[in-house]
């Protein structure tokens, strides 16, 4: 008996993820059938080619060269239907995409509404996670995109681009009119009371780090858990805080809050969309993300 492509697909993806239920979750079948194949294979071939333990699904010496024939052969089957699919996939394909609220809000939302200008038959699926969350969705091949809001180390097979930069701004409502229209050092603003995400998010790590540089500690006295909560609690006076600027626009202009200027300039901050190099991606996929990097460029 000889073993068929779906079988080398199935350890290719198990490889890849280590992980029985990962696999058949991209594989859209179930553990159990993913087990079953790979120990048809193994009967197959006459060798173990995973060692399972608790920690996950680990390659056998065997196991290591095998994968390196069959994740190439993987790669060409791979690129061969992607191209035979390219007549219909800009016409009914789907992108999933997982991201953070500041990337949605500051870049994806006008994004993913000018790209379907152009092509409005691409349908999106859109998670809303933190940065963490969005990364492991990826690894996980839920998803084909993340775009999210902070900087953070990346191994291969991800792959992230920055194709955004935006600011945050400090903003204060009708309880500290005395800060409006005036330059304010944050040794003095943190006297006042400050509202800012938990401690957990990234977003408030990089706050922390902001005041320690300029000698001073961050403990804010409302602690929300999204960014989204943090202009309404300005909005009632229940303190400052940074947020990006486009969350605040409208609010800006009708006047219910204000930008504090701080001598201290906050540093500038990226968009990143991150991708899995070994993750075979749609026509539409790989169209979206070319059609953010011609954006970019737009718009230097």
């Amino acid at each position: 008996m000889n073993a068929n492509f779906e079988y080398y697909k199935v350890f290719y993806y198990v490889s890849k993820y280590e992980n029985l239920t990962k696999a058949a979750s991209v594989l859209k079948t179930s553990q159990p059938a993913v087990t079953r194949t790979i120990h048809n294979l193994e009967n197959i071939l006459g060798c173990r080619l995973f060692t399972r333990s608790k920690s996950g699904m680990k390659l056998t010496p065997e196991g290591k060269i095998f994968y390196q024939y069959v994740a190439a052969d993987c790669a060409q089957f791979f690129k061969a239907e992607d191209n035979l699919n390219n007549l219909i996939s800009l016409e009914n394909g789907t992108i999933y995409i997982s991201a953070t609220e500041t990337a949605l809000h500051c870049y994806l939302f006008e994004a993913v509404r000018d790209f379907n200008i152009q092509y409005p038959n691409v349908h999106f699926k859109i998670l809303n996670n933190s940065t963490t969350d969005s990364v492991n969705a990826l690894k996980e091949g839920k998803v084909d995109l993340a775009v999210v809001s902070a900087s953070l180390q990346l191994a291969e097979p991800l792959k992230m681009k920055v194709v955004r930069k935006y600011r945050e701004i400090l903003i204060g409502g009708s309880r500290f009119a005395e800060l409006k229209g005036r330059k304010t050092s944050l040794e003095e603003l943190s006297a006042y009371p400050w509202i800012s995400l938990t401690s957990e998010a990234i977003s408030r790590r990089f706050l922390n780090e902001y005041f320690s540089k300029n000698g001073l500690q961050f403990s804010p006295d409302v602690e929300l858990a999204t960014t989204d909560m943090i202009l309404p609690a300005v909005r009632y006076n229940m303190g400052i805080g940074f947020l990006p600027e486009e969350f605040a626009g409208d609010d800006l202009e009708s006047g219910k809050v204000f930008e504090i200027d701080v001598n201290e300039t906050l540093p500038e901050r990226s968009i990143i969309l991150i991708h899995d190099t070994e993750y075979p991606q749609s026509i539409a996929s790989k169209a979206f993300q070319k059609f953010l990097a011609e954006r970019k460029e737009q718009n230097r």
